[in-house]
């Protein structure tokens, strides 16, 4: 063995061995008399499992996933990793309908891979969240394939509309939202939307979110729709695409939105928690 080999021998060992002496040294102010709490295993498996039915909007589906685990940090006492609810998250890589070419097929048809995604995540799950707005429009046919109730954002969403007692209602999501529009009318709301050339322009920066190169000028044009709705005199404005918020990002925290993707988050925890 040359000088240079023991040199780096000796370099390794004195390595290994301060490592040794870091794992076991303990801190002076560490009490053996006042350790934690027995890890409680139990506290996890006593919650409902959450499935997500994502992918459709892929930034959007690990967004939800944050927000849950935000939203359990705030409602469920800490215990290491058991004070979140279990989670199984699905992701479907294909348009949640059945499209032909590049248009979609109407009556709008749910995507027949998509229901078997539904199938399976429902046989893994207490109960579903999808983390698109859009494809609640065939929120019956995945309950049906999945044997399992979809907690839905979009009720929830007009639920707090509702208790905002909002009235003038901007929307603003690809295609104009109209999952959220559909439902106005029962409600008594007014909805206000945005011009047809800013609409395209929207739908084109949401895809670019899906892919992950969204750019300055796509949060720019979430901006231009917010002026456009506020220009209407809304009393607050829904978000109704799950990109959106990822757009507007700390300009979503004005009191004059609310947050699907967070009300469900909310809401989902809660209902494991039950």
């Amino acid at each position: 063995m040359n000088t240079t080999e023991k040199q780096n021998t000796i370099s390794r060992r004195k390595l290994i061995g301060t490592l040794g002496m870091a794992c076991l040294a303990v801190p002076t102010a560490y009490s053996f008399t006042h350790q934690p709490e027995p890890h409680d295993t139990t506290r996890a498996s006593s919650m409902k499992t959450i499935g997500i039915l994502g992918g459709l909007g892929p930034q959007a589906t690990l967004d939800l996933e944050v927000q849950i685990h935000l939203a359990s940090q705030r409602l469920i006492p800490p215990q290491i990793n058991s004070g979140y609810p279990p989670l199984v998250v699905a992701y479907h890589r294909r348009p949640p309908f059945v499209v032909k070419g590049d248009a979609l097929v109407f009556p709008l048809q749910p995507d027949p891979e998509l229901l078997e995604l539904a199938k399976r995540l429902g046989a893994m799950v207490d109960f579903i969240i999808i983390a698109s707005n859009g494809a609640h429009l065939v929120q019956k046919e995945i309950e049906q394939a999945s044997g399992r109730k979809v907690l839905s954002m979009i009720d929830i969403t007009l639920e707090e509309v509702s208790r905002r007692k909002w009235h003038t209602v901007g929307v603003a999501g690809f295609k104009n939202a109209m999952v959220y529009i559909q439902k106005f009318s029962a409600l008594g709301l007014v909805p206000a939307t945005i011009d047809e050339a800013l609409q395209l322009k929207l739908d084109a920066s949401i895809m670019r979110v899906m892919e992950g190169r969204d750019t300055a000028e796509d949060h720019a044009i979430a901006l231009e729709v917010v002026s456009q709705l506020c220009k209407q005199n809304v009393d607050g404005i829904i978000p109704g695409c799950t990109e959106i918020p990822l757009l507007l990002k700390e300009n979503l925290d004005d009191v004059g939105f609310v947050h699907p993707i967070q009300l469900l988050a909310e809401a989902a925890v809660k209902q494991a928690m039950t």
